[in-house]
């Protein structure tokens, strides 16, 4: 079983996506103050109360996991923004560090690591074909006044009882579990002068028996890109299909950053149950760094826990390979919200044309 997940993990280092969380990787663990610190600073380091020589055991580790998770999905976040979608589709990662002159590394899941990273997503089905991630799309490029779908594909008339045979609607139920799934109805938001309601082409929710709709949002990006290729998939070639329409993940909570005279973009995201910050997620926008103590949870839930194994030249210290619960921290993938005006959203994944 070792030496499986050993050629498992040369496997992926190999390929493209790999080298992308292996540079990823390198940048964080070449950073001594929000690295090698953090793990081994005596005043509020994860392992504070290790001594210089003393033994770095799997115990110890297991203990301090959702503290060391929550190290790593901060510094991934604040050094790799530009790529967190091509890490998130990374099973495991490899991650060195020094503890008595003695180079040691941690054998993580990413989809573990992404799990305390809380972006609000959501799922957009535009008639735009060529944005790609990082890339911002704003209110103000989009026709107003326009149906961009055809009826057959989303619904026009929602005040009137939404039309269950629409195809959204028929994607929806079936894709959107946790947000009711065949007990509710799903549209596609209008343009703007058009009775918008958040974001032209956001997929929206109407619960059944009520007035209330709310935007389908996932908040765990691992979970949203699933279900935004599982919701193209059912889409493809059906009636939504030859109108130039494509499927994105986007980002909900972003706005513009001029800090410093720059003009970019910045996205609101938690680290492990903090308080959120907006952090720069495109190659233009300036990242605002978060409080080294704000991605350390206080307190940690029970977890199933799992030993890795060793990789041949670098010890790899205990590790978690199941679901981590941590009070507060973004192990919910999903929370739905209400309707909300959205001036822009940033392209995450995608595009998945129909």
């Amino acid at each position: 079983m070792k030496k499986l997940l050993i050629i498992f993990l040369m496997f992926f280092m190999t390929n493209v996506q790999a080298n992308t969380l292996d540079a990823c990787l390198q940048k964080i663990s070449s950073d001594n103050t929000l690295w090698q610190q953090r793990l081994f600073d005596k005043k509020d380091g994860v392992f504070n109360t290790l001594g210089e020589k003393e033994i770095l055991t799997d115990e110890l580790v297991q203990k301090n996991k959702a503290k060391i998770y929550t190290l790593l999905a901060g510094n991934i976040m604040l050094k790799c923004n530009k790529d967190l979608l091509e890490i998130a589709k990374i099973p495991r990662g490899l991650i060195e560090f020094v503890h008595d002159k003695n180079k040691y590394a941690f054998d993580f899941s990413t989809e573990t690591a992404f799990s305390y990273i809380d972006m609000r997503t959501g799922i957009l089905v535009i008639n735009k074909r060529n944005l790609v991630p990082g890339e911002v799309l704003e209110l103000s490029s989009i026709q107003k006044d326009k149906k961009f779908f055809s009826d057959e594909c989303s619904d026009w008339t929602i005040w009137d009882n939404l039309d269950d045979d629409a195809a959204v609607n028929v994607a929806g139920q079936a894709v959107f579990n946790e947000f009711g799934g065949s007990s509710n109805e799903y549209f596609l938001d209008f343009a703007e002068g058009d009775n918008r309601r958040a974001f032209p082409g956001l997929v929206l929710m109407d619960k059944t028996f009520s007035t209330k709709e709310q935007i389908v949002s996932y908040r765990n990006i691992n979970t949203g890109i699933e279900k935004a290729r599982q919701f193209a998939t059912k889409l493809k070639g059906g009636v939504c299909s030859n109108q130039n329409l494509a499927v994105y993940l986007v980002a909900l909570d972003v706005k513009r950053d001029t800090s410093s005279g720059k003009n970019g973009w910045v996205v609101a995201a938690g680290i492990g149950g903090g308080a959120f910050a907006w952090i720069g997620l495109s190659a233009a926008a300036v990242a605002t760094p978060l409080a080294a103590t704000a991605w350390l949870p206080t307190v940690v839930g029970n977890a199933m826990l799992s030993t890795a194994a060793v990789s041949s030249g670098v010890p790899v210290a205990g590790w978690v390979v199941a679901g981590v619960l941590v009070a507060g921290a973004t192990a919910i993938s999903l929370y739905p919200f209400e309707i909300e005006k959205i001036q822009q959203v940033m392209i995450l994944d995608g595009p998945y044309h129909l």
